[in-house]
C-alpha cells in the first residue's frame, strides 16, 4: 500500500537544506510585521499590499515559477526586513524551530546568510549569536535539535546593496565561523544567485575552513547553464563535504563518480526545484538513479513557507513518482542522519532518538 501524506507527516524526519528566511510561517510573518509597526509591503511596481489584507498578503507571500530573480528575492527581502535586530532574529529562529516540531522534523540544519541581517548595523557575531539564541530557546521549548549553516550570499560580489561592501568574497564570514565556539555551527555555505556568481569566486573563503571542524556546504548545480561544471568546482575547488541541489548529478555518471570518490553527500530539493522552474519534471532529478548508484542523497524542502510545500509534501511527491515505500523512507532517513554535520556521539544519539520515534532500526 502506498504511503499517505499523513504517513510522511507523522514519521520523524531530518532536514539538511532549509533556509530560515524561506521557512517563516505566514501567520508568524504577519504577527512580526505588526509588532514591528509594518502595516504594508510595497511591491516593485509601486503597489502596496496591506498586511491586514489576508488574501492579498497570502498571494504575495509565495514563490511561483513565473517569478524573476528580483521578484523572488523581494519576497525574501520582506522577511529579512523583520530580522534586523537581535530579538527579531531570535524570535524567527524560535518560531521556525517550533514549526519543525509540529511537522515531526526533529533535526534541522538552518541555512542563514548573515550579511542579509546587517542592514541596520549588526555585526556578524551579533547576528550569529542571535540565531543561536533562538535555536536554543526553540530546542528548550520543543526538543528539536538544530545546527546553523553560515552562507555567503553571492550577490555581495555585485556591490549593489550597502551590506555588500562589507564582505564580497565571504572571507569575513568564514573567519567569524571559524572563531565562533558554538558546536551548533555546522559549516560555511554558499547560496543565492548561481546564474551570475560561480563557486570559484569564493574559493579563498572556503580554503580558510580546510582542516577545521566546519563543513563546506555550498549550493551548486541549482541555476544556470553551468550547473554541472559548478558541481565539479564545488567538489574539486571548494572542497565541498555536501552539496545543495546538484540538479544534474543524477543524469551524469561522471558527477556521480566524483561525489562518491570524494564522499560528498547531496541535498535534493524536489518541489522547490520544480516550482522555481529549474526542472521541468521531478524525474529530471533522477533520484532513483542516485539511490541505485549509492549516492548519499537526502530529501529537503528548501523554502517551505514560500513554496507552500513542507518536507512531507516533498517525500509524498517523490515516493508517488517511484512507487516507493518504507524501505526507501528508511534509506533516505539514514542518508540524512549520516550526512548531517554531527560528531560521532551526536550522530549516535540522533540515530537512537529517531529509531525510538519511528519504531524502526535506523542504525
Amino acid at each position: 500500500m502506498p504511503l499517505s501524506l499523513s504517513d510522511f507527516q507523522s514519521f520523524p524526519k531530518a532536514e539538511l537544506h532549509r533556509h530560515i528566511d524561506g521557512s517563516v510561517p505566514l501567520a508568524v510573518v504577519q504577527r512580526l510585521a505588526l509588532q514591528h509597526g509594518v502595516t504594508a509591503v510595497t511591491l516593485r511596481d509601486g503597489r502596496s499590499i496591506s498586511i491586514a489584507d489576508a488574501a492579498a498578503f497570502d498571494a504575495f507571500y509565495q514563490i511561483r515559477a513565473t517569478d524573476s530573480i528580483p521578484d523572488l528575492l523581494a519576497r525574501f527581502d520582506f522577511v529579512l526586513s523583520l530580522m534586523q535586530t537581535p530579538d527579531g532574529i531570535a524570535e524567527v529562529f524560535h518560531a521556525c524551530t517550533q514549526d519543525c516540531a509540529a511537522q515531526n522534523i526533529w533535526y534541522v540544519e538552518w541555512t542563514m546568510a548573515p550579511a542579509y541581517h546587517t542592514r541596520a548595523g549588526l555585526d556578524y557575531n551579533t547576528v550569529i549569536d542571535s540565531a543561536l539564541r533562538g535555536m536554543r530557546s526553540g530546542w528548550q521549548a520543543c526538543g528539536v535539535e538544530s545546527k546553523l549553516i553560515l552562507a555567503i550570499q553571492r550577490e555581495a560580489a555585485a556591490g549593489q546593496k550597502p551590506e555588500d561592501a562589507r564582505d564580497p568574497a565571504g572571507l569575513a564570514l568564514a573567519g567569524a565561523a571559524l572563531q565562533h565556539s558554538s558546536s551548533r555551527i555546522a559549516g560555511l555555505g554558499l547560496a543565492c544567485d548561481e546564474f551570475a556568481f560561480a563557486p570559484e569566486l569564493y574559493a579563498a573563503a572556503f580554503a580558510l575552513t580546510l582542516g577545521s571542524a566546519l563543513g563546506r556546504l555550498p549550493h551548486a548545480g541549482e541555476m544556470g547553464a553551468q550547473r554541472a561544471q559548478n558541481v565539479r568546482t564545488a567538489v574539486t575547488v571548494l572542497g565541498a563535504t555536501r552539496i545543495g541541489h546538484g540538479i544534474p548529478v543524477g543524469a551524469d555518471p561522471q558527477l556521480i563518480a566524483l561525489l562518491k570518490q570524494h564522499g560528498v553527500a547531496l541535498e535534493s530539493n524536489p518541489l522547490s526545484n520544480l516550482q522555481a522552474g529549474f526542472i521541468s519534471a521531478l524525474e529530471d532529478l533522477r533520484l532513483d538513479e542516485l539511490l541505485r548508484a549509492g549516492v548519499c542523497v537526502s530529501i529537503n524542502s528548501d523554502d517551505p513557507a514560500l513554496f507552500r510545500k513542507d518536507l512531507a509534501d516533498n517525500f509524498k511527491a517523490v515516493f508517488d513518482l517511484y512507487d516507493w515505500g518504507e524501505q526507501e523512507l528508511v534509506q533516505f532517513t539514514k542518508h540524512a542522519l549520516a550526512s548531517a554535520h554531527l560528531t560521532a556521539p551526536q550522530r549516535a544519539a540522533c540515530v537512537r532518538s529517531f529509531s525510538q520515534k519511528s519504531g524502526l532500526m535506523l542504525a
